[in-house]
Protein backbone atom coordinates (compact mmCIF):
# COMPACT_ATOMS: atom_id res chain seq x y z
CA UNK A 1 0.00 0.00 0.00
CA UNK A 2 1.28 3.11 -0.77
CA UNK A 3 2.92 5.54 2.13
CA UNK A 4 0.09 8.44 3.12
CA UNK A 5 1.38 11.74 4.14
CA UNK A 6 0.73 12.03 8.26
CA UNK A 7 -1.17 14.62 7.88
CA UNK A 8 -3.93 13.09 5.79
CA UNK A 9 -3.76 9.78 8.04
CA UNK A 10 -4.32 12.20 11.00
CA UNK A 11 -7.12 14.12 9.28
CA UNK A 12 -9.95 14.62 12.30
CA UNK A 13 -12.55 12.37 11.98
CA UNK A 14 -14.89 13.53 14.65
CA UNK A 15 -15.56 16.41 16.47
CA UNK A 16 -13.82 15.69 19.51
CA UNK A 17 -10.50 15.56 17.05
CA UNK A 18 -10.28 19.49 16.64
CA UNK A 19 -8.19 20.81 17.85
CA UNK A 20 -8.28 24.69 19.19
CA UNK A 21 -12.01 25.65 17.56
CA UNK A 22 -13.87 25.28 20.34
CA UNK A 23 -16.66 27.88 19.63
CA UNK A 24 -16.88 26.44 16.02
CA UNK A 25 -17.24 23.18 17.42
CA UNK A 26 -19.71 24.16 20.03
CA UNK A 27 -21.78 26.20 17.99
CA UNK A 28 -22.57 23.40 15.00
CA UNK A 29 -23.09 20.68 17.38
CA UNK A 30 -25.50 22.80 19.34
CA UNK A 31 -27.08 23.43 15.87
CA UNK A 32 -27.28 19.78 14.93
CA UNK A 33 -28.98 19.75 18.89
CA UNK A 34 -31.61 21.94 18.50
CA UNK A 35 -32.37 21.08 14.91
CA UNK A 36 -31.16 24.43 13.30
CA UNK A 37 -29.42 23.72 10.41
CA UNK A 38 -28.56 26.45 8.49
CA UNK A 39 -28.50 26.12 4.54
CA UNK A 40 -25.15 27.95 4.21
CA UNK A 41 -21.76 28.14 5.69
CA UNK A 42 -18.89 30.18 5.83
CA UNK A 43 -15.47 29.00 7.05
CA UNK A 44 -13.27 31.34 6.70
CA UNK A 45 -9.42 31.57 8.21
CA UNK A 46 -5.09 31.12 8.13
CA UNK A 47 -4.48 27.54 6.05
CA UNK A 48 -3.72 24.53 8.32
CA UNK A 49 -6.64 25.51 10.95
CA UNK A 50 -9.29 22.69 9.89
CA UNK A 51 -11.71 24.75 8.13
CA UNK A 52 -12.27 21.45 5.35
CA UNK A 53 -12.00 18.94 7.79
CA UNK A 54 -14.38 20.32 10.08
CA UNK A 55 -16.78 21.03 6.57
CA UNK A 56 -16.45 16.73 6.47
CA UNK A 57 -17.27 16.35 9.69
CA UNK A 58 -20.50 18.73 9.52
CA UNK A 59 -21.34 16.90 6.78
CA UNK A 60 -20.47 13.22 8.39
CA UNK A 61 -22.80 14.10 11.32
CA UNK A 62 -25.96 15.42 8.94
CA UNK A 63 -25.51 11.61 6.58
CA UNK A 64 -24.44 9.01 9.24
CA UNK A 65 -26.92 6.44 9.51
CA UNK A 66 -27.70 7.59 13.11
CA UNK A 67 -27.76 10.98 11.85
CA UNK A 68 -28.15 14.03 12.44
CA UNK A 69 -25.84 13.54 15.34
CA UNK A 70 -22.92 15.38 17.17
CA UNK A 71 -21.09 11.85 17.00
CA UNK A 72 -21.09 10.18 14.02
CA UNK A 73 -20.18 6.19 14.05
CA UNK A 74 -17.59 6.80 11.49
CA UNK A 75 -18.28 3.29 10.81
CA UNK A 76 -21.87 3.37 8.51
CA UNK A 77 -21.53 2.90 4.83
CA UNK A 78 -22.38 6.53 4.67
CA UNK A 79 -19.72 7.59 7.05
CA UNK A 80 -16.94 5.44 5.41
CA UNK A 81 -17.91 7.28 1.83
CA UNK A 82 -17.23 10.79 3.25
CA UNK A 83 -14.29 9.59 4.85
CA UNK A 84 -12.94 8.05 1.67
CA UNK A 85 -13.87 10.77 -0.22
CA UNK A 86 -16.42 8.77 -2.72
CA UNK A 87 -19.73 9.91 -0.99
CA UNK A 88 -21.98 11.16 -4.05
CA UNK A 89 -23.98 13.33 -1.55
CA UNK A 90 -21.05 14.87 -0.68
CA UNK A 91 -19.40 17.27 -3.21
CA UNK A 92 -16.19 18.90 -2.88
CA UNK A 93 -15.22 21.59 -5.33
CA UNK A 94 -11.93 23.37 -5.73
CA UNK A 95 -12.89 27.17 -6.81
CA UNK A 96 -9.89 27.44 -7.42
CA UNK A 97 -9.47 25.39 -10.80
CA UNK A 98 -13.50 25.27 -10.89
CA UNK A 99 -14.04 28.90 -10.82
CA UNK A 100 -16.20 30.01 -14.09
CA UNK A 101 -20.00 30.74 -14.40
CA UNK A 102 -20.08 27.49 -16.58
CA UNK A 103 -18.79 25.27 -13.55
CA UNK A 104 -21.57 27.65 -11.38
CA UNK A 105 -24.55 26.51 -13.55
CA UNK A 106 -23.57 22.92 -13.85
CA UNK A 107 -23.66 22.74 -10.02
CA UNK A 108 -27.50 24.74 -10.36
CA UNK A 109 -28.37 22.34 -12.28
CA UNK A 110 -27.71 19.31 -9.94
CA UNK A 111 -28.79 20.60 -7.20
CA UNK A 112 -32.33 19.87 -7.99
CA UNK A 113 -31.54 16.04 -7.35
CA UNK A 114 -32.61 14.54 -4.43
CA UNK A 115 -29.75 12.69 -1.90
CA UNK A 116 -29.22 9.14 -2.99
CA UNK A 117 -27.66 8.15 0.42
CA UNK A 118 -27.86 10.19 3.29
CA UNK A 119 -30.11 13.02 4.71
CA UNK A 120 -28.43 16.42 2.77
CA UNK A 121 -26.43 16.90 -0.04
CA UNK A 122 -23.32 18.68 1.25
CA UNK A 123 -21.09 20.83 -1.44
CA UNK A 124 -17.80 22.23 -0.01
CA UNK A 125 -16.56 24.92 -2.22
CA UNK A 126 -12.97 25.37 -1.27
CA UNK A 127 -11.07 28.41 -1.76
CA UNK A 128 -14.43 30.69 -2.74
CA UNK A 129 -12.86 33.43 -2.94
CA UNK A 130 -11.20 32.66 -6.42
CA UNK A 131 -14.74 32.45 -8.01
CA UNK A 132 -15.32 35.13 -10.59
CA UNK A 133 -17.69 37.89 -10.12
CA UNK A 134 -19.77 35.76 -12.99
CA UNK A 135 -19.70 33.07 -11.32
CA UNK A 136 -21.00 34.82 -7.62
CA UNK A 137 -24.05 36.33 -9.02
CA UNK A 138 -24.69 32.84 -10.93
CA UNK A 139 -24.47 31.20 -7.35
CA UNK A 140 -26.59 34.20 -5.61
CA UNK A 141 -29.84 32.93 -5.89
CA UNK A 142 -29.35 29.07 -5.37
CA UNK A 143 -27.41 30.03 -2.53
CA UNK A 144 -30.01 32.04 -0.70
CA UNK A 145 -33.16 29.52 -1.54
CA UNK A 146 -31.26 26.23 -1.75
CA UNK A 147 -33.58 22.68 -1.99
CA UNK A 148 -34.43 21.80 1.94
CA UNK A 149 -32.02 18.94 1.55
CA UNK A 150 -29.01 21.36 0.41
CA UNK A 151 -26.14 22.44 2.40
CA UNK A 152 -23.19 25.03 1.20
CA UNK A 153 -20.05 25.15 3.13
CA UNK A 154 -17.54 27.89 1.37
CA UNK A 155 -14.14 27.48 2.66
CA UNK A 156 -11.99 30.39 2.19
CA UNK A 157 -8.47 32.13 3.45
CA UNK A 158 -9.83 35.45 2.64
CA UNK A 159 -13.32 36.36 2.90
CA UNK A 160 -12.53 40.18 2.15
CA UNK A 161 -12.64 39.31 -1.14
CA UNK A 162 -16.10 37.98 -1.09
CA UNK A 163 -19.05 40.16 -2.51
CA UNK A 164 -21.05 41.06 0.28
CA UNK A 165 -24.18 39.73 -1.14
CA UNK A 166 -22.58 36.40 -0.35
CA UNK A 167 -21.14 37.04 3.23
CA UNK A 168 -25.21 37.98 4.21
CA UNK A 169 -26.61 34.73 2.95
CA UNK A 170 -24.37 32.66 5.33
CA UNK A 171 -23.44 31.88 8.57
CA UNK A 172 -19.91 33.10 9.18
CA UNK A 173 -17.49 30.80 11.41
CA UNK A 174 -13.90 32.09 11.85
CA UNK A 175 -10.92 29.73 12.41
CA UNK A 176 -7.93 31.35 14.43
CA UNK A 177 -4.39 30.18 14.64
CA UNK A 178 -4.22 27.60 16.78
CA UNK A 179 -1.98 27.88 19.99
CA UNK A 180 1.46 26.41 20.76
CA UNK A 181 -0.09 23.98 23.13
CA UNK A 182 -3.08 22.76 21.00
CA UNK A 183 -0.03 22.03 18.78
CA UNK A 184 1.47 20.29 20.90
CA UNK A 185 -0.88 17.76 22.18
CA UNK A 186 -2.00 17.04 18.64
CA UNK A 187 1.18 15.73 18.06
CA UNK A 188 1.59 14.13 20.96
CA UNK A 189 -0.81 12.01 20.36
CA UNK A 190 0.29 11.63 16.69
CA UNK A 191 3.66 10.44 18.00
CA UNK A 192 2.31 7.88 20.74
CA UNK A 193 0.14 6.10 17.93
CA UNK A 194 3.56 5.77 15.50
CA UNK A 195 5.56 4.62 17.91
CA UNK A 196 7.98 7.93 17.73
CA UNK A 197 9.92 9.11 20.82
CA UNK A 198 9.84 13.17 20.93
CA UNK A 199 10.12 15.51 24.18
CA UNK A 200 8.06 18.16 24.81
CA UNK A 201 10.72 20.71 23.75
CA UNK A 202 10.84 18.81 20.59
CA UNK A 203 6.86 19.42 20.27
CA UNK A 204 7.15 22.76 21.11
CA UNK A 205 9.79 24.12 18.89
CA UNK A 206 7.49 22.32 16.19
CA UNK A 207 4.92 23.98 16.55
CA UNK A 208 6.35 27.18 16.88
CA UNK A 209 7.17 26.95 14.15
CA UNK A 210 4.25 25.87 12.48
CA UNK A 211 3.07 29.49 12.32
CA UNK A 212 -0.76 28.28 13.79
CA UNK A 213 -1.48 25.65 11.15
CA UNK A 214 -1.92 22.52 12.53
CA UNK A 215 -1.38 21.19 8.67
CA UNK A 216 2.10 22.74 8.82
CA UNK A 217 2.92 21.10 12.20
CA UNK A 218 1.78 18.07 11.20
CA UNK A 219 3.96 18.47 7.84
CA UNK A 220 7.22 19.67 9.55
CA UNK A 221 6.68 16.14 12.26
CA UNK A 222 6.36 13.76 8.80
CA UNK A 223 9.77 15.18 7.24
CA UNK A 224 11.43 15.05 10.81
CA UNK A 225 10.80 11.43 10.96
CA UNK A 226 11.91 10.75 7.36
CA UNK A 227 15.10 12.50 8.73
CA UNK A 228 16.43 11.00 12.27
CA UNK A 229 14.03 8.18 12.66
CA UNK A 230 11.55 6.87 15.40
CA UNK A 231 13.56 8.65 17.83
CA UNK A 232 13.24 12.98 17.36
CA UNK A 233 15.39 14.79 18.80
CA UNK A 234 15.87 19.02 19.20
CA UNK A 235 18.94 18.66 16.65
CA UNK A 236 17.30 16.79 14.29
CA UNK A 237 14.73 19.02 14.73
CA UNK A 238 16.56 22.22 13.99
CA UNK A 239 18.47 20.76 10.68
CA UNK A 240 15.26 20.26 9.42
CA UNK A 241 13.64 23.62 9.84
CA UNK A 242 17.15 25.61 9.54
CA UNK A 243 16.87 26.28 12.82
CA UNK A 244 20.29 28.14 14.49
CA UNK A 245 20.26 26.72 17.96
CA UNK A 246 19.55 28.78 21.56
CA UNK A 247 23.15 28.66 22.29
CA UNK A 248 23.85 30.87 18.89
CA UNK A 249 21.31 33.72 19.87
CA UNK A 250 22.44 33.78 23.23
CA UNK A 251 26.09 34.05 22.27
CA UNK A 252 24.71 36.68 19.88
CA UNK A 253 23.38 38.52 22.04
CA UNK A 254 26.29 38.86 24.22
CA UNK A 255 28.51 39.92 21.00
CA UNK A 256 26.13 42.91 20.51
CA UNK A 257 25.83 43.92 24.23
CA UNK A 258 29.70 44.32 24.17
CA UNK A 259 30.35 45.96 21.24
CA UNK A 260 32.33 43.36 19.47
CA UNK A 261 32.06 43.39 15.59
CA UNK A 262 34.54 41.57 14.41
CA UNK A 263 32.92 38.31 16.56
CA UNK A 264 29.34 39.42 15.33
CA UNK A 265 30.15 39.30 11.66
CA UNK A 266 32.57 35.68 12.62
CA UNK A 267 29.30 34.30 13.94
CA UNK A 268 26.80 35.62 10.87
CA UNK A 269 29.45 33.84 8.37
CA UNK A 270 29.52 30.49 10.47
CA UNK A 271 25.37 30.87 10.62
CA UNK A 272 25.33 31.85 6.33
CA UNK A 273 28.23 28.57 5.95
CA UNK A 274 26.06 26.25 7.49
CA UNK A 275 23.03 26.81 4.95
CA UNK A 276 20.71 28.38 7.64
CA UNK A 277 17.83 30.52 6.10
CA UNK A 278 18.74 34.00 6.86
CA UNK A 279 15.34 35.64 7.33
CA UNK A 280 14.43 32.40 9.77
CA UNK A 281 17.40 33.26 11.49
CA UNK A 282 16.24 37.34 11.95
CA UNK A 283 12.91 35.90 13.11
CA UNK A 284 14.59 33.49 15.81
CA UNK A 285 17.03 36.31 16.96
CA UNK A 286 13.83 38.72 17.35
CA UNK A 287 11.57 35.86 19.19
CA UNK A 288 14.89 35.43 21.78
CA UNK A 289 15.12 39.35 22.29
CA UNK A 290 11.21 39.18 23.21
CA UNK A 291 11.94 36.65 25.74
CA UNK A 292 14.51 38.25 27.22
CA UNK A 293 12.06 41.55 27.61
CA UNK A 294 9.53 39.53 28.70
CA UNK A 295 11.43 38.07 31.60
CA UNK A 296 12.97 40.73 32.38
CA UNK A 297 9.41 42.98 32.92
CA UNK A 298 7.29 40.17 33.77
CA UNK A 299 7.35 38.24 36.97
CA UNK A 300 6.04 35.25 35.98
CA UNK A 301 6.47 33.84 32.54
CA UNK A 302 5.77 30.51 32.95
CA UNK A 303 2.46 31.16 30.82
CA UNK A 304 3.57 32.87 27.89
CA UNK A 305 6.98 31.67 27.34
CA UNK A 306 7.78 27.99 26.68
CA UNK A 307 11.42 27.24 27.53
CA UNK A 308 13.17 24.66 29.77
CA UNK A 309 14.26 25.53 32.84
CA UNK A 310 18.12 26.07 31.76
CA UNK A 311 17.33 28.18 29.27
CA UNK A 312 14.91 30.25 31.67
CA UNK A 313 17.87 30.88 33.38
CA UNK A 314 20.03 31.97 31.26
CA UNK A 315 17.38 34.21 30.05
CA UNK A 316 17.37 35.57 33.20
CA UNK A 317 20.91 36.04 33.76
CA UNK A 318 21.18 37.49 30.35
CA UNK A 319 17.95 40.10 30.75
CA UNK A 320 20.28 41.49 33.83
CA UNK A 321 22.51 42.42 31.58
CA UNK A 322 19.96 44.91 29.15
CA UNK A 323 18.15 47.72 29.88
CA UNK A 324 14.14 47.70 28.44
CA UNK A 325 14.35 50.52 26.27
CA UNK A 326 17.77 48.92 24.62
CA UNK A 327 15.26 45.47 23.70
CA UNK A 328 12.60 47.56 22.38
CA UNK A 329 15.27 49.19 19.74
CA UNK A 330 17.25 46.24 19.08
CA UNK A 331 13.56 44.32 18.14
CA UNK A 332 12.13 47.77 16.07
CA UNK A 333 15.83 47.41 14.13
CA UNK A 334 15.21 43.59 13.42
CA UNK A 335 12.21 43.82 12.19
CA UNK A 336 12.57 46.91 9.92
CA UNK A 337 15.71 44.18 8.68
CA UNK A 338 13.34 41.11 8.56
CA UNK A 339 11.24 43.31 6.24
CA UNK A 340 13.72 44.74 3.90
CA UNK A 341 15.14 41.05 3.42
CA UNK A 342 11.69 39.73 1.52
CA UNK A 343 13.02 42.34 -1.06
CA UNK A 344 16.63 42.69 -1.18
CA UNK A 345 18.94 40.16 -3.38
CA UNK A 346 21.61 40.82 -0.77
CA UNK A 347 20.25 38.96 2.20
CA UNK A 348 23.97 38.52 3.83
CA UNK A 349 24.50 42.03 3.34
CA UNK A 350 21.45 43.30 4.85
CA UNK A 351 22.09 40.86 8.12
CA UNK A 352 25.85 42.30 8.58
CA UNK A 353 24.49 45.92 8.05
CA UNK A 354 21.70 45.16 10.49
CA UNK A 355 24.46 43.35 13.27
CA UNK A 356 26.58 46.47 12.60
CA UNK A 357 23.71 48.69 13.08
CA UNK A 358 22.64 47.22 16.01
CA UNK A 359 26.57 47.46 17.90
CA UNK A 360 27.16 50.73 16.83
CA UNK A 361 23.35 51.78 17.77
CA UNK A 362 25.31 54.03 21.02
CA UNK A 363 27.12 55.77 18.32
CA UNK A 364 23.99 57.27 16.61
CA UNK A 365 24.28 60.81 17.27
CA UNK A 366 20.00 61.47 16.60
CA UNK A 367 18.01 63.28 18.92
CA UNK A 368 15.99 60.19 19.24
CA UNK A 369 18.77 58.09 20.19
CA UNK A 370 20.44 60.49 22.37
CA UNK A 371 17.05 60.71 24.37
CA UNK A 372 16.86 56.74 24.41
CA UNK A 373 20.10 56.85 25.82
CA UNK A 374 18.77 59.46 28.45
CA UNK A 375 16.24 57.32 29.43
CA UNK A 376 18.39 54.23 30.21
CA UNK A 377 20.51 55.96 32.06
CA UNK A 378 17.84 57.37 34.00
CA UNK A 379 16.74 53.42 34.51
CA UNK A 380 20.19 53.19 35.51
CA UNK A 381 20.00 55.89 38.66
CA UNK A 382 16.52 54.59 39.54
CA UNK A 383 18.07 50.92 40.00
CA UNK A 384 20.83 52.67 42.28
CA UNK A 385 23.70 51.43 39.09
CA UNK A 386 24.77 55.00 38.67
CA UNK A 387 25.48 57.72 41.52
CA UNK A 388 24.94 61.14 40.90
CA UNK A 389 25.73 64.32 43.39
CA UNK A 390 22.45 66.54 43.31
CA UNK A 391 23.43 70.23 42.79
CA UNK A 392 22.92 72.73 45.25
CA UNK A 393 23.44 76.52 45.71
CA UNK A 394 26.86 76.48 46.91
CA UNK A 395 28.03 74.09 44.38
CA UNK A 396 30.79 75.30 41.95
CA UNK A 397 30.76 71.93 39.47
CA UNK A 398 28.55 71.15 36.93
CA UNK A 399 28.19 68.94 34.02
CA UNK A 400 29.24 69.40 30.26
CA UNK A 401 26.33 68.38 28.22
CA UNK A 402 27.12 67.55 24.26
CA UNK A 403 25.03 67.87 21.67
CA UNK A 404 25.98 65.18 20.69
CA UNK A 405 27.09 62.59 23.49
CA UNK A 406 26.58 61.98 27.03
CA UNK A 407 29.37 60.07 28.60
CA UNK A 408 28.68 59.25 32.72
CA UNK A 409 30.89 56.92 34.74
CA UNK A 410 29.38 54.07 36.59
CA UNK A 411 30.13 53.74 39.66
CA UNK A 412 31.27 50.04 41.36
CA UNK A 413 30.85 50.98 44.45
CA UNK A 414 28.54 53.34 46.53
CA UNK A 415 31.32 55.61 47.81
CA UNK A 416 32.31 56.48 44.01
CA UNK A 417 31.90 59.67 43.20
CA UNK A 418 30.93 61.47 39.79
CA UNK A 419 32.41 64.98 38.69
CA UNK A 420 28.97 66.93 38.24
CA UNK A 421 28.78 69.98 36.25
CA UNK A 422 26.06 72.32 35.37
CA UNK A 423 26.76 74.09 32.28
CA UNK A 424 25.37 73.78 28.56
CA UNK A 425 27.16 74.21 25.74
CA UNK A 426 27.14 74.22 22.15
CA UNK A 427 29.82 73.74 19.19
CA UNK A 428 32.01 76.34 18.66
CA UNK A 429 33.09 78.25 15.72
CA UNK A 430 34.78 77.26 13.01
CA UNK A 431 37.83 79.33 11.56
CA UNK A 432 35.90 80.72 8.09
CA UNK A 433 33.83 83.86 7.01
CA UNK A 434 30.82 84.49 5.61
CA UNK A 435 32.42 85.99 2.77
CA UNK A 436 34.50 82.62 1.59
CA UNK A 437 31.34 80.50 1.67
CA UNK A 438 29.83 83.37 -0.88
CA UNK A 439 32.59 83.16 -3.33
CA UNK A 440 32.00 79.76 -3.29
CA UNK A 441 28.65 79.58 -3.70
CA UNK A 442 28.29 79.53 -7.07
CA UNK A 443 31.01 76.62 -7.09
CA UNK A 444 28.87 74.50 -4.82
CA UNK A 445 25.61 74.91 -6.84
CA UNK A 446 27.81 73.80 -10.01
CA UNK A 447 29.14 70.59 -8.11
CA UNK A 448 25.41 69.63 -7.01
CA UNK A 449 24.60 69.72 -10.94
CA UNK A 450 26.90 67.55 -11.83
CA UNK A 451 26.67 65.83 -9.07
CA UNK A 452 22.56 64.68 -10.31
CA UNK A 453 21.35 66.25 -7.41
CA UNK A 454 20.12 69.29 -9.72
CA UNK A 455 16.56 69.23 -7.76
CA UNK A 456 18.61 70.46 -4.81
CA UNK A 457 20.70 72.61 -7.06
CA UNK A 458 17.51 74.38 -8.34
CA UNK A 459 16.39 74.94 -4.78
CA UNK A 460 19.42 76.47 -3.16
CA UNK A 461 20.02 78.75 -6.40
CA UNK A 462 18.03 81.48 -5.01
CA UNK A 463 19.51 81.09 -1.42
CA UNK A 464 21.79 83.21 -0.01
CA UNK A 465 24.50 82.29 2.86
CA UNK A 466 22.80 84.66 5.47
CA UNK A 467 25.93 84.02 8.16
CA UNK A 468 28.12 82.14 10.46
CA UNK A 469 27.20 81.41 13.87
CA UNK A 470 29.63 78.77 15.88
CA UNK A 471 29.34 75.39 13.41
CA UNK A 472 26.49 76.69 12.11
CA UNK A 473 25.75 78.39 8.34
CA UNK A 474 22.47 80.11 8.13
CA UNK A 475 20.68 80.17 4.87
CA UNK A 476 18.38 82.31 3.90
CA UNK A 477 15.18 81.81 1.49
CA UNK A 478 12.35 83.55 0.29
CA UNK A 479 9.96 80.57 -0.53
CA UNK A 480 8.62 78.55 2.08
CA UNK A 481 8.66 75.21 0.19
CA UNK A 482 12.13 76.00 -1.17
CA UNK A 483 12.92 76.27 2.80
CA UNK A 484 11.39 73.05 3.69
CA UNK A 485 12.55 70.98 0.83
CA UNK A 486 16.53 72.40 1.62
CA UNK A 487 15.42 71.50 5.42
CA UNK A 488 15.13 67.60 4.55
CA UNK A 489 18.10 67.31 2.63
CA UNK A 490 20.61 69.24 5.37
CA UNK A 491 22.72 66.73 5.86
CA UNK A 492 23.64 66.70 1.98
CA UNK A 493 24.12 69.97 1.71
CA UNK A 494 26.39 69.96 4.49
CA UNK A 495 28.61 66.99 3.40
CA UNK A 496 29.04 69.35 0.13
CA UNK A 497 29.86 72.26 1.76
CA UNK A 498 32.71 70.20 3.73
CA UNK A 499 34.33 69.03 0.47
CA UNK A 500 34.68 72.60 -1.05
CA UNK A 501 35.14 74.67 2.25
CA UNK A 502 37.41 71.93 4.67
CA UNK A 503 35.25 72.17 7.40
CA UNK A 504 32.06 70.63 9.32
CA UNK A 505 29.08 72.91 9.08
CA UNK A 506 25.60 72.51 9.99
CA UNK A 507 23.64 74.13 7.84
CA UNK A 508 20.36 76.00 9.44
CA UNK A 509 17.46 77.11 7.12
CA UNK A 510 15.82 80.88 7.65
CA UNK A 511 13.73 83.28 5.95
CA UNK A 512 15.03 86.06 4.10
CA UNK A 513 14.89 89.15 7.26
CA UNK A 514 14.34 87.15 9.96
CA UNK A 515 18.27 86.75 11.04
CA UNK A 516 17.95 89.14 14.12
CA UNK A 517 14.51 87.37 15.30
CA UNK A 518 16.90 83.92 15.51
CA UNK A 519 19.99 86.03 17.32
CA UNK A 520 17.26 87.30 20.08
CA UNK A 521 15.54 83.48 20.00
CA UNK A 522 18.86 81.32 20.23
CA UNK A 523 19.31 81.14 24.20
CA UNK A 524 15.73 80.37 24.48
CA UNK A 525 15.88 77.24 21.90
CA UNK A 526 18.78 76.04 23.86
CA UNK A 527 17.22 76.23 26.65
CA UNK A 528 14.12 74.93 25.09
CA UNK A 529 15.54 71.97 23.52
CA UNK A 530 14.28 68.48 24.86
CA UNK A 531 17.87 66.89 25.38
CA UNK A 532 18.58 69.89 27.80
CA UNK A 533 15.40 69.93 29.42
CA UNK A 534 15.67 66.22 30.06
CA UNK A 535 19.51 66.27 31.37
CA UNK A 536 18.25 68.90 33.54
CA UNK A 537 15.79 67.16 35.27
CA UNK A 538 17.76 63.99 35.23
CA UNK A 539 20.32 65.33 37.18
CA UNK A 540 18.28 67.40 39.47
CA UNK A 541 20.31 70.28 37.87
CA UNK A 542 20.19 73.92 36.88
CA UNK A 543 21.59 75.87 34.02
CA UNK A 544 24.68 78.41 35.09
CA UNK A 545 25.78 79.49 32.06
CA UNK A 546 25.11 78.81 27.51
CA UNK A 547 28.59 78.95 25.94
CA UNK A 548 30.01 77.60 22.83
CA UNK A 549 33.05 75.06 22.79
CA UNK A 550 35.10 73.33 20.60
Amino acid sequence: MAYISLYRKWRPQKFSDIAGQQNVVKTLQNAIKMDRIAHAYLFCGPRGTGKTSTAKILAKALNCKEGPTVNPCDGCDSCDKIRNNNSIDVIEIDAASNRGIDEIRDLREKVKFSPTEGNYKVYIIDEVHMLTTEAFNALLKTLEEPPDYVIFILATTEPHRLLPTILSRCQRFDFNRLSINDIKDRLAYICSQESVEASTEVLATIARNADGGMRDAISILDQAISFSGQELSLEDVGEVLGLVGDEVLFELTDTILNKEVESGLELINSIIKRGKNISKFVSDLINHLRNLLLVKECKDITKIIDVTIENKNKLEEQAEKLQANQLLNWVNILNQLHYDLRNTTQPRINLEMGIIKLIKLDEDKSLANVLDRLSRLEELVDNGNIIVNNIDDKSQTSTDIKEDSLDIKQSNSINNKVEDKNVVKVSAPVDIDIDKIRDKWEDILEYLKSDKKMRLQALLKDAVPAKIEGNKLFISFEHEFHKDSVEREQDTVSTVLKKFLGVSLKVKCIFSGNINNEDRDKEQEILEHPLVKKAIDLFNGRVVKVEEIS
